[in-house]
């Protein structure tokens, strides 16, 4: 942990105490002291017994280190989860295609390390066949390394555009990769706004 936010803790701690010290010293000298005890007629004031400053300045100072160690041995994603998403787009396109084929122009060049702490990645992309004739798949290809991206396979059927989503995982360095897609039956079917979606810490 950075020294000055070590230094910001224990300042605010300090403060803090400071504050209840004076608190306490205010009752106790403006004489707000115990309830009186009745005994027969006398009544019994019972003082409150001081405060010593540098007893407690000891005992905070030992909860300070021990609050600071605590968060010197927390991992950083436990301190603060900051998240970002970042958004590639692919392109969109169609085809007719019983055999997986390209969706010419649905790519792109991606680099993993332009996004250093990869949280999780998905594939996104709307589809549909106007006909509602058999289903329409889609997939992404990694033609760098020539093979699929493993588990991005998504399906639709029908003429309304539905969105489908895959969890994914991106090769590491610099890879292209480039949308495919097929038609069951050989009618005219539709994958529009392909994308990736990328979540950093």
């Amino acid at each position: 942990m950075p020294r000055s936010v070590k230094i910001g803790l224990i300042a605010s701690f300090l403060l803090l105490l400071t504050v209840n010290i004076v608190m306490l010293d205010l009752v106790v000298f403006l004489g707000r002291s115990t309830r009186p005890s009745e005994i027969g007629a006398t009544s019994i004031h019972v003082a409150a017994p001081p405060v010593s400053t540098e007893e407690c300045s000891s005992s905070c100072e030992a909860k300070i280190d021990a609050l600071v160690k605590r968060l010197d041995e927390l991992p950083v994603s436990e301190i603060a989860k900051k998240t970002s998403e970042y958004y590639i787009s692919l392109g969109s396109g169609s085809t007719k295609s019983s055999v997986w084929q390209d969706i010419g122009g649905a790519e792109a060049i991606i680099d993993t390390a332009n996004y250093p702490s990869i949280k999780s990645v998905v594939f996104e992309v709307f589809l549909n066949i106007p006909t509602a004739n058999g289903m329409v798949y889609a997939k992404l290809y990694n033609m760098t390394d020539k093979h699929d991206v493993w588990f991005s396979n998504v399906s639709s059927e029908g003429p309304t555009f539905t969105k489908k989503e895959a969890t994914i995982t991106l090769e590491p360095g610099a890879k292209t990769y480039r949308v495919m897609g097929l038609s069951s039956l050989k009618y005219d079917a539709n994958i529009e706004n392909a994308r990736i979606r990328i979540v950093t810490y």
